[in-house]
């Protein structure tokens, strides 16, 4: 199969996995019912990272993935360190929604952790994905 429509093959599972993702990590915030109370405390944040390394796969195929992975780390960790800054012009974007789903509202060590395995996981799948 040639390379180009291997690529093209490649994003377009990123791209449906990113949309997934995407549902499912707003599932686990907005159907706590649905959950277990792990998956709701640790799942969306998890989710997030894993969903976000995807989103950034679709575009940056070059990069080696390790790289890749490792800027989609630092990413969130830089996100949540964001989160001790309370200037009320970052706030103010931080209660809308969609600002309270990209930046956050309260900085948690637990965050860091979920950011990591959230990575890892989609690292993973990517790494068995290009490998077929």
């Amino acid at each position: 199969m040639k390379d180009s429509l291997k690529n093209n093959i490649r994003r377009s599972i990123y791209f449906i996995l990113f949309i997934f993702l995407t549902w499912l990590a707003l599932a686990t915030r907005h159907h706590h019912e649905r959950f277990s109370p792990l998956v709701v405390e640790y799942g969306g944040d998890t989710i997030w990272a894993g969903m976000f390394l995807f989103f950034l796969r679709i575009f940056f195929t070059k990069i080696k993935l390790w790289k890749l992975a490792l800027i989609n780390y630092a990413l969130g960790v830089a996100d949540e360190v964001s989160q001790l800054y309370k200037a009320d012009w970052i706030e103010s974007i931080r209660h809308t929604t969609l600002g309270g789903l990209m930046l956050g509202h309260t900085f948690l060590w637990s965050d860091i952790a979920c950011y990591g395995v959230g990575t890892l996981m989609a690292f993973v799948l990517i790494w068995v994905i290009e490998k077929v």
